[in-house]
């Protein structure tokens, strides 16, 4: 059973000043299953931050609907954790306080949210900056804070909106390592945008590859990599390949991360997604 499902979406926004209405997504659909990574991928200005928006109820679509496991999605909610591609967190708010938001709002007592503030700390290895405020923190531990108050409230699902675009490339596979970890220990149901097609074949088990704006999904690529089983059956496996000799710290607090080596399965699964995002955009 599909946990989120898209059924014919689509957004045109109004003109501006008297101009022509915006197409920004042609009607286009999807089904999420529970645990699935999805990744979004498409030129910039396809629409994929807008589906993602009607997705976290931030929009609402010109025409077809939105239902998390059967509830149309209207309005934003607790069952859907955002991260976005800026740096979003309350400046005036420690990590801590950043962490507890959500938690309070929900009205549980201030030990409650200490508790499970604490426990995502250092699930995404930040330790020690419990008090610190965003202006002290690198754009790398801002996501990571912006991950652990998304997690914190634990939602159904947990949508990403280009959420590593601003980070060097170290600290970039340093998240995607950290998320990937968080998504097979927890067993989360991801949607993630990106652009980049070896980001999107890194991180996913399917690929929804968007035409240019007007956007609509026109293939869906399942992405089936052999280290994937052997992660999930063995548990944690060390990083293989060219780069192994380096030495460079894991993913925080031990968790779970695919190794970024070739394997038989991910040149395949890289042409065919090239080939999707190379071929026609059409729409009709």
């Amino acid at each position: 059973m599909s946990r989120l499902v898209l059924d014919e979406v689509s957004r045109t926004f109004p003109g501006v000043r008297g101009g022509p209405p915006t197409r920004a997504l042609e009607p286009t659909s999807l089904a999420v299953a529970d645990n699935d990574f999805i990744c979004l991928l498409g030129p910039s200005g396809c629409g994929k931050s807008t589906l993602l928006r009607i997705v976290a109820g931030l929009d609402r679509p010109t025409t077809g609907r939105v239902t998390l496991d059967g509830a149309p999605v209207t309005a934003p909610g607790a069952d859907r954790g955002m991260v976005f591609q800026s740096y979003t967190l309350f400046p005036w708010l420690t990590v801590e306080q950043n962490i507890r938001f959500g938690l309070r709002e929900q009205g549980l007592s201030t030990a409650e949210q200490t508790r499970i503030a604490a426990h995502y700390i250092a699930r995404v290895g930040l330790e020690g900056f419990e008090r610190h405020y965003p202006k002290m923190l690198s754009g790398g531990m801002q996501q990571r804070t912006a991950l652990a108050r998304a997690l914190a409230n634990d939602p159904k699902i947990l949508l990403l909106d280009e959420p590593f675009g601003a980070l060097d490339n170290q600290t970039r596979s340093l998240m995607q390592e950290l998320l990937l970890g968080i998504w097979e220990s927890d067993r989360k149901t991801v949607l993630f945008v990106t652009h980049d097609i070896d980001e999107a074949i890194f991180m996913a088990n399917r690929v929804a590859v968007m035409t240019a704006r007007p956007g609509r999904i026109k293939r869906e690529l399942v992405i089936d990599l052999p280290q994937r089983a052997s992660s999930r059956a063995h548990g944690p496996r060390q990083r293989t390949g060219p780069a192994s000799g380096a030495r460079r710290s894991g993913p925080p607090n031990g968790t779970s991360a695919r190794p970024r080596s070739s394997t038989a399965g991910a040149p395949a699964a890289g042409a065919a997604v090239e080939a999707e995002v190379a071929g026609p955009s059409s729409n009709s």
